[in-house]
């Protein structure tokens, strides 16, 4: 095939020329206004230049992996190793550079637990938290309880009841003494302290031989008393729990 020669045209001098290249075949572009297109046309590219050329994607492989998972592209299958590669590795990042070794090193300590923020805004939107949350927030650590004397050694006759006890904060009730004799004992109940029901689930009696009695009930009412089912001198207690 004869050689062939390509000519562009000198629009300045209107006439044509012929295109030149150098040794190794590239084209040499030694005008300043098409050298400026190609570096805006580069600026443009920004890194998303797609390479078909096999020397150039080695080169380009190679960098890649010289600068370990930090470069950035827009090409989806690179996109996709990237994002295998960093799931391999999540969580077990090794920094190596001393200066970012030192400046996470002040971060760790700074938190130290306690997250610091200089941020006015920041800041303003916690004071408002604390002030939102003040006295609504409680902790508590064990069981509530509490316990109390409804006779001691004291003289009751047939029918005789107690003072009432309010359970408002509590769930479970146990009471618990000595009658003195055969007998029983009954538990009332009342929403208001004023009306009351006999509770025939939590009737209680002595022992036949020590004359001890013992029962637990749940406070489904708010009020509670005993209702003493013999005479005689007897002691009776109580506790609560929440």
């Amino acid at each position: 095939m004869p050689n062939a020669q390509i000519f562009v045209r000198d629009s300045t001098n209107n006439k044509n020329v012929p295109l030149q290249v150098d040794g190794s075949n590239k084209l040499s572009v030694n005008d300043a206004t098409a050298q400026l297109s190609l570096s805006s046309i580069n600026s443009a590219l920004g890194g998303t230049l797609t390479v078909a050329d096999s020397a150039a994607q080695s080169s380009l492989s190679s960098i890649n992996l010289a600068l370990g998972g930090t470069l950035q592209t827009s090409n989806l299958n690179a996109e996709s190793s990237l994002s295998n590669i960093e799931s391999s590795v999540a969580g077990t990042l090794v920094v190596s550079d001393s200066t970012a070794q030192s400046s996470l090193q002040n971060i760790e300590l700074a938190v130290g637990g306690t997250l610091q923020t200089s941020n006015l805004t920041a800041e303003a939107s916690l004071s408002n938290i604390e002030t939102s949350l003040a006295g609504t927030l409680t902790t508590t650590s064990g069981v509530s309880r509490t316990n109390g004397n409804l006779s001691v050694a004291a003289s009751v006759t047939n029918g005789d009841v107690t003072s009432s006890v309010d359970a408002n904060n509590f769930k479970h009730a146990v009471v618990l003494g000595n009658l003195g004799a055969s007998g029983d004992i009954v538990i009332q109940i009342s929403n208001d302290g004023s009306n009351w029901t006999e509770d025939m689930s939590s009737n209680f009696w002595s022992n036949a031989s020590s004359y001890d009695v013992a029962g637990r009930f749940e406070c489904t009412a708010r009020y509670w008393r005993v209702k003493y089912n013999i005479s005689g001198t007897v002691t009776v207690r109580y506790a609560l729990m929440a």
